[in-house]
């Protein structure tokens, strides 16, 4: 994974951890983006999966919905 893509999802992990459980959905992006972070592997279909999630946030979580699309565009960036 290229370093642009790493920084972005690592602060996309830090956002969805500060938001725990709520709202819904958010525990279980943050834990395929760790698991996007942890694998040596690129991460197969994230940059669709937070592309998708970013229409959920947009209305109550701008801030989020940015950095969701921010991340997924660095991923789509990268050939992913």
């Amino acid at each position: 994974m290229e370093l642009h893509a790493r920084e972005k999802l690592e602060d996309l992990a830090r956002r969805l951890h500060l938001l725990g459980q709520d709202p819904p959905g958010a525990a279980d992006l943050h834990a395929d983006v760790q698991g996007a972070l942890e694998a040596e592997d690129e991460p197969h279909g994230l940059a669709e999966r937070l592309a998708g999630a970013e229409i959920n946030f947009e209305a109550e979580h701008p801030s989020l919905a940015s950095a969701l699309r921010q991340a997924a565009d660095a991923l789509s960036g990268g050939g992913i």
